[in-house]
């Protein structure tokens, strides 16, 4: 499976939200990190080709981060577009990734960026390890991720 920027995964949300307005970066950010994190636990691979940074308010993908910021989104398709030619950024996404961003959206569409935000933040979780123990915007390792989703998985499984 290959590993996706940032941006095709964001679209991919984009494109199930059925608001009037856009979503704030933050839980777009969010949603993109936590559909890397089952992906990971998943289909055993990275859904996202960059690392995720632990910053004050969450995991942020740095280029997501930075595209929003400099280019916003389309004016028509309200979807991040590539800054030159205006094409909406995509990829073809395997069944088994779609099914994992399915499932992210069902379960965690519903909640705003700082509820996203304040999951990404209790303890034991990869963002914690992360900013705590090697310091402020530092890359959140896949390892780490993959681990705290499987403990997520099997932790379902048992209430179930």
């Amino acid at each position: 499976m290959p590993n996706y920027l940032p941006v095709v995964i964001a679209n991919e949300f984009l494109k199930r939200h059925s608001g009037t307005s856009i979503p704030a970066q933050m839980q777009l950010q969010k949603l993109v990190y936590i559909a890397h994190g089952w992906n990971l636990a998943i289909n055993a691979q990275p859904l996202v080709s960059e690392s995720p940074e632990a910053w004050d308010n969450g995991p942020v993908f740095r280029s997501l981060w930075d595209h929003i910021r400099d280019w916003g989104f389309g004016a028509k398709t309200k979807l991040l577009e590539e800054p030159f030619d205006g094409k909406v950024a995509s990829a073809s996404l395997s069944k088994d990734e779609m099914d994992v961003i399915d499932h992210v959206w069902k379960k965690y569409g519903q909640y705003n960026g700082l509820q996203l935000s304040r999951m990404t933040h209790e303890p034991n979780t990869p963002w914690t390890a992360t900013y705590f123990a090697r310091g402020r915007n530092q890359s959140i390792p896949n390892d780490e991720t993959k681990k705290h989703y499987i403990q997520l998985a099997m932790a379902g499984r048992d209430r179930a």
